[in-house]
């Protein structure tokens, strides 16, 4: 998950050929535009735009020549930026233009400025859309043999960034050839071997090959049957990656999903159309065939295979999520971002410009024409702006011109920084707003210290609580303490980006794995222990993820020589060598996903095969295959598969069990292992929730049987109790998925839970301002969430012998500071949902039980009264009718000697009764305060009695009637 940390960075293309008009106007800007006589190349342009002998100068009108159009190739390594008459080619690390082509004057006369850009799949070729609709294509060729001549190298006085060891790569840009498309161009695709485009007029969409218009395929829209509506236009086209199919946005507001299967009765001569449509097919997934609302209608797509998911942005504002159905071919509603509902601002439309999902598919970003470009988790949770922040004030108060809207965005390549388009088109600046990401390794991790894991552009920030000494005095965010730990620059600056990082169960160890090799820290003594044989560090990736057991570092790794896939075992105190790699273990296949738990590894390799290993110990480890089984019935594909767990746990009969949780395209599954007479494992399994985006499995701190298993949607945590103990046996786990849960409803986004605690810890946007310079300053906050009131409720509510299990599970907690306020809490909220239907001791009322389950506890007394000040008087009386009144809980607070206790039900009776009475029960509690010597307590009566009666008599009475009994 990702969020939007510190400023963004200001990318710029140099200045072009531009000069202030003779009025000296800003409006209107002069393009010097050079002419080229006779004889000379009519190309498209030169890589270094310096071609001016026999040049003769002309002035144009022309409107600015900012940056009008941005794109990243499939992995967003290298981008490309168009200006009216340049293209500029980028690459990621370091950032910087690495080419550019100028075009020529009678090119930019003859076909008219850039409009819009795209890539090939492969990264070879660029195509230019112009104003006139004319195709310009481009070659991304290497200039010399070695790929990357531009080499840095570290030295004493100035270190590497992350990335920047690569190098730049040796590419240029070469045009190629131009495409005349007299029908207009509306929207383009992308193939790995044809450019699809769409057609203004006629309606239509042409099949281009990338090598020339050599058997161009053209098909009318009026001649494909599938469409609903055949006197319709494409407006936007997207492809699924990897793939020809595509989403098709049509004028009409409809969206639909579209095949391409070339035929010989489509190759037809250029220029000409197939007397049919049958080598295009597809269906409508967005949109009522009977007509719909125009601000539903889509105009912008986006796929998300990782998740099964398309997203469509709407012209009114909206995103709308369908998911991939149970059947070939069926998408199905499944979601809906309401960004027109939040932000502070006005009901007016803003239509979706810009779509982008990163390559981990858990985060899309959102682009609109005049709001702040925005994050959202893959189920619905708003990850950037917050919905708090007052968006139209945040606009007038800063500078920077990307929160004033949108044209274009994309993802860089490891997912650390949103590059964003501003919305003015005489600008040469672009965006780069660094994020930082929550590794998803760490949080399915079911470890004896909390643990949570953000990782920055050089850095990690660590939260584990294994060091802390006191965690029982508050639930103030502020006390939570994130430990910063930089990652070495000489790993970095070859191995950025952190692909994957693993703490140990302690929480004091940490190990990290880039783009190569891998590294461990421990963050006792603060030392990185890195390998000391480059060549050895850059032999092999690590796939899978990282995992330790003891003191033992499991990694899955592919060697890059001869891509063999195995499994490597590290000695922590070790060298990092390859001669210290204490046991291999070789794979067919890729290794997708590790787990352990005690002495027990699961992996899961890409042929979707599930190994369990036993480890041994840690001081002899014995790799031993304890069984295998394939997953076909529950993974569709491996990419699908997000998390996988095992734990083992007693069972009813004493004997330990194993279970395995998989996250599998949103969905979790419950699986346990059964072994045959043939001494194969069949492996029986349930679904017990969908849409989810993270799971965490936590443990009982006074029962190691006792597990729950969290769940995250995108709106809301959902928790199972006891999920592996008898109640959650395969038999009643249909039963138990659908029942034994609760849900509590979070306002940030949360990374881990702390059972021992009774909190959710996690993480909220925060924008500020920086002065003098207005610029916007991204900040992620540390937010906490007491879950100890809903389970106790939902206890208290649902189960038979609820006031029983509710103790069982609150004695635990009591000595928690904050206990008593968890308590308090409870009250208020099952007496603000039941007063108004005053439903009393009648069956099925909680509040009865609420109060006989509070009278267990010490803080009894003190939670009422605290509970009743901070309620509204007329739900008193309702409240005092099931817990007693309030006459009779102050003299049990007397009885109790809980004098301060006792002085805030004065209060509530002076509201309640005479002020007699109020006078006598105030004097009483005054003389026992005096007697305990309690001054300050003193002080504070004297001042209430002050304050019920201005005129000072009650106070002098109550005086008198002290010093007489004191007497």
């Amino acid at each position: 998950m990702y969020w939007a940390t510190g400023s963004a960075r200001v990318l710029a293309v140099e200045p072009s050929l531009l000069k202030l008009g003779s009025d000296g106007d800003d409006e209107e800007l002069e393009l010097v535009l050079p002419v080229i006589t006779p004889g000379q190349d009519q190309g498209s342009g030169t890589a270094d735009g310096s071609s001016q002998s026999g040049i003769q100068s002309r002035i144009i009108k022309g409107t600015g020549s900012g940056i009008v159009d941005m794109a990243r190739n499939e992995q967003g390594s290298l981008w490309a930026t168009i200006t009216r008459e340049s293209i500029h080619l980028w690459v990621h690390r370091p950032v910087g233009v690495i080419s550019k082509v100028v075009r020529t004057p009678k090119s930019l006369l003859d076909h008219g400025a850039n409009q819009r850009v795209f890539w090939k799949p492969d990264s070879t070729m660029l195509v230019v859309v112009t104003e006139q609709s004319f195709l310009h294509l481009y070659k991304i060729v290497p200039q010399g043999n070695d790929g990357a001549s531009y080499q840095l190298t570290n030295s004493k006085s100035y270190a590497l960034g992350p990335g920047e060891g690569i190098g730049f790569p040796d590419l240029t840009i070469k045009f190629k050839l131009t495409i005349k498309m007299d029908a207009g161009v509306s929207s383009i695709v992308g193939l790995d071997s044809d450019i699809v485009v769409a057609t203004v007029n006629p309606p239509a969409v042409q099949s281009i090959p990338w090598a020339g218009k050599v058997d161009v395929k053209t098909c009318l829209i009026r001649q494909m049957n599938f469409l609903l509506d055949k006197s319709v236009r494409i407006v936007a086209m997207n492809r699924f990656p990897k793939s020809t199919t595509q989403i098709w946005c049509m004028s009409d507001g409809k969206a639909y999903i579209v095949y391409y299967t070339p035929n010989a009765s489509d190759v037809k001569s250029p220029g000409s159309a197939s007397s049919h449509g049958d080598s295009w097919y597809g269906f409508c997934f967005h949109g009522n065939p009977e007509g719909f609302d125009k601000q539903d209608a889509g105009v912008v797509a986006a796929s998300n295979p990782e998740y099964s998911l398309l997203a469509i942005g709407t012209r009114g504002g909206d995103v709308r999520l369908y998911k991939s159905g149970e059947h070939a071919g069926q998408w199905v509603f499944s979601h809906k971002l309401a960004l027109k509902e939040s932000q502070g601002y006005s009901s007016t439309p803003d239509k979706i410009v810009s779509l982008a999902w990163n390559s981990d598919g858990s985060t899309l970003a959102v682009g609109q024409e005049s709001r702040c470009p925005s994050l959202w988790s893959v189920y619905g949770r708003r990850l950037f702006p917050c919905a708090s922040h007052d968006i139209p004030s945040l606009k007038n108060a800063t500078e920077d011109p990307y929160l004033q809207g949108t044209r274009a965005l994309f993802w860089s390549a490891g997912n650390m920084d949103l590059i964003v388009l501003g919305p003015d088109d005489s600008s040469s600046n672009f965006f780069a707003i660094p994020c930082a990401k929550a590794l998803p390794s760490v949080q399915n991790s079911l470890s004896s210290a909390p643990q949570c894991l953000l990782h920055l552009n050089d850095r990690l920030l660590v939260y584990t609580e294994g060091h802390r000494q006191d965690v029982s005095s508050t639930i103030n965010p502020d006390t939570f303490v994130w430990n910063n730990v930089m990652v070495p620059a000489v790993y970095l600056s070859d191995n950025w980006p952190i692909k994957y990082s693993c703490l140990s169960q302690d929480g004091h160890y940490l190990a990290i794995a880039g783009r190569r090799g891998l590294a461990h820290y421990n963050l006792h003594s603060c030392r990185w222990r890195l390998f000391g044989n480059w060549q050895q560090e850059q032999s092999f990736r690590c796939q899978g993820g990282l995992a330790w057991f003891k003191n033992i570092l499991i990694a899955g790794c592919e060697t890059v020589a001869d891509q063999r896939y195995e499994l490597r075992l590290y000695q922590r105190e070790n060298n990092l060598d390859n001669n210290d790699i204490i046991f291999t273990e070789q794979f067919d296949t890729r290794i997708a996903h590790i787990s352990v738990w005690r002495s027990s590894l699961l992996v899961f390799t890409s042929n979707n095969t599930l190994y369990c290993y036993s480890l041994g110990s840690a001081k002899r480890v014995d790799l031993q295959l304890v069984w295998k089984t394939s997953l076909q019935d529950i993974v569709e594909s491996p990419t699908l598969l997000k998390s996988i767990s095992i734990l083992t746990a007693g069972g009813a009969d004493g004997k330990e069990s194993t279970h395995i949780t998989l996250l599998v395209d949103g969905k979790i599954y419950f699986l346990r292992p059964e072994f045959l007479h043939d001494g194969s494992v069949r492996l029986s399994f349930r679904q017990i929730t969908d849409k989810v985006e993270y799971y965490w499995i936590t443990r009982s701190t006074h029962d190691a049987n006792d597990f729950s298993l969290w769940a995250f949607n995108g709106t809301s945590l959902k928790m199972w109790w006891n999920v592996f103990g008898p109640g959650g046996g395969e038999k009643n786990l249909a039963t138990f998925a659908k029942h034994n849960f609760l849900e509590m409803n979070i306002d940030f986004y949360p990374l881990a839970i702390l059972p021992e605690r009774g909190i959710v810890l996690g993480l909220d946007p925060e924008i500020a301002i920086h002065k003098p310079k207005s610029l916007a300053m991204f900040k992620m906050a540390t937010k906490t969430h007491l879950f100890l009131q809903t389970i106790l409720r939902h206890v208290l509510t649902h189960n038979m012998d609820g006031e029983w299990e509710a103790y069982e599970f609150a004695k635990h907690y009591q000595d928690l500071g904050y206990f008593g306020h968890a308590l308090e809490i409870l009250l208020h909220n099952v007496l603000e949902d039941e007063a108004e239907s005053g439903i009393g001791f009648e069956e099925g009322a909680v509040l009865p039980r609420v109060v006989s389950f509070l009278q267990q506890f010490p803080q009894y007394l003190d939670v009422i009264v605290s509970c009743a000040r901070k309620t509204e008087v007329a739900l008193w009386e309702y409240l005092f009718s099931i817990v007693g009144a309030p006459k009779d809980l102050f003299e049990q607070c007397l009885e109790a000697d809980q004098l301060k206790t006792a002085t805030s039900y004065l209060l509530i009776l002076h509201t309640l009764e005479p002020l007699q009475t109020t006078s006598q029960d105030t004097v009483r509690l005054l003389e026992r305060t005096l007697q305990a010597q309690d001054f300050e307590l003193c002080k504070e009566l004297v001042r209430f009695l002050n304050s019920i009666d201005s005129t000072g008599a009650t106070l002098q009475q109550a005086l008198s009637m002290v010093s007489v009994a004191n007497a």
